[in-house]
């Protein structure tokens, strides 16, 4: 999926959309969505073929499409959805509504990461809405518990796990532990549910990214902690990065 991700954020960069006088942000991806058998449907552009649903209430009709109502029925229903593959393949979308750029917006939870919805508007009876698929969340102190947790479950080479396949349940029931995994059931173990866009592991992306430019991974944190050039102390500088860049985003935001 991360390879997907970059290829299509590069061809995003070529097809940018516009809005108005407003361009899309590099990393944002556009949605037109229609109403089709009691569902909201559609593609984007950018993501040619990778549709996205939202299912409706029964009484839902094109005349109530508005922005307000979609709203009201999130805010009082459980809305679910798909995100639909070319392969038919598909991952479960939840609707909810949070807080985002001093606005209340539309959210959606998929197995690849939560995204809050930007510029969504109503044109010719279509939904328009935005996401950014490298969203990060701001950091809470939570994160550091994570941080923590990941730390201490890579102790040392002997409860590092070299040859991380993503099959976290493995490495859990052997105490030996990859960086994806030490982060992911860290987070479940903090917070009761795992986020593959979560502050915690997406910093951990951006800082390895940063400081492997040519890295050419698939998977980052996987392919980085199987690169045969890894060590336990690379991954532990790399955690070392990201406690010290949410500590400080802490420290901002309180002084804020």
């Amino acid at each position: 999926m991360k390879l997907l991700l970059i290829i299509l954020g590069h061809v995003i960069l070529i097809t940018q959309t516009t809005f108005g006088q407003d361009a899309i942000c590099e990393t944002c991806v556009e949605y037109t969505l229609e109403l089709t058998e009691g569902k909201l449907l559609g593609s984007s552009l950018q993501f040619e073929g990778y549709d996205i649903s939202m299912n409706l209430p029964p009484d839902f009709s094109k005349d109530s499409l508005s922005i307000n109502y979609l709203f009201t029925i999130i805010g009082n229903n459980e809305i679910r959805g798909d995100f639909i593959f070319p392969n038919d393949k598909t991952t479960e979308i939840k609707y909810s509504l949070v807080s985002y750029n001093d606005t209340t917006t539309i959210f959606m939870k998929t197995s690849n990461g939560w995204y809050p919805w930007d510029r969504h508007r109503i044109v010719n009876n279509k939904l328009t809405f935005s996401y950014d698929y490298w969203y990060c969340p701001s950091a809470t102190k939570i994160d550091l518990e994570i941080l923590d947790l990941s730390t201490d479950y890579l102790k040392d080479s002997t409860t590092w796990h070299q040859k991380d396949d993503r099959n976290c349940d493995t490495d859990k029931l052997n105490n030996i532990w990859s960086l994806f995994c030490s982060i992911k059931i860290a987070s479940i173990e903090k917070t009761g549910e795992y986020n593959h866009r979560g502050t915690v592991i997406q910093t951990t992306r951006n800082v390895i990214d940063e400081l492997y430019p040519n890295h050419e991974y698939a998977h980052t944190l996987m392919d980085f902690n199987n690169d045969s050039l890894t060590r336990i102390d690379d991954i532990k500088r790399i955690l070392t990065i990201v406690k010290d860049r949410i500590e400080k985003e802490l420290k901002t935001n309180e002084s804020n």
